[in-house]
């Protein structure tokens, strides 16, 4: 019989309608420190041979970078029969279906996208009024300033759907705007400081 062995590394999901998406811990990404990164493609799928004397694989360490740069190394205890003649692999192929989550700031505005939501988290500003702009495909959302700083700032997220997201200081309020690859319906609902955008 032969064996196929695959070493998982598993991303952690976040349910927007299930937890906070903005409660943000070391095992989720952050998007910032991606953009920096962007010269380094994502993990799909690695293998190694192993020599035809191989019988038992015992562990396999995977030594990691985390975001402050720092370095570890975590070790898979496997102790099993393995055939030589299949190549080991790592892969992280449903990461890479879900590669679309990201988080970035702008401001007071923290933003969190994943598919086709957009959700947007700022304790100190209320929404006002938000409507839809065509060509391009823009969605404006004007949230309360009650005297905050003057700001202005934009990101291209590089991203399907949600392409750029770009915060501007009005006189009364500040204005986030959301571009869109294309022609979309969308909802918001709020729950809190929480406000989730759905296009379709």
């Amino acid at each position: 019989m032969r064996y196929r062995l695959f070493a998982l590394l598993v991303c952690f999901g976040v349910n927007l309608f299930g937890s906070n998406p903005f409660t943000i811990d070391a095992n989720q990404r952050d998007f910032q420190a991606q953009q920096k990164n962007t010269g380094k493609k994502f993990l799909q799928t690695e293998s190694i041979q192993l020599p035809s004397n191989a019988r038992e694989l015992k562990s396999v360490t995977l030594k990691y970078q985390n975001i402050d740069g720092s370095i570890d190394t975590r070790e898979l205890l496997i102790d099993k029969t393995i055939d030589w003649h299949y190549p080991i692999r790592i892969t992280q192929e449903n990461a890479i279906a879900n590669i679309s989550r990201r988080y970035f700031s702008l401001n007071d505005f923290e933003f969190f996208m994943e598919g086709a939501t957009f959700s947007i988290n700022s304790g100190k500003h209320k929404i006002i009024r938000h409507f839809l702009l065509p060509s391009p495909t823009t969605i404006v959302i004007d949230f309360s300033r009650d005297r905050g700083a003057g700001y202005t700032g934009s990101l291209g997220t590089g991203e399907h759907i949600f392409t750029d997201v770009s915060v501007d200081t009005k006189e009364t309020f500040y204005r986030v705007s959301i571009t869109l690859d294309g022609t979309y319906k969308y909802s918001l609902k709020s729950k809190n400081n929480t406000h989730v955008i759905s296009v379709q």
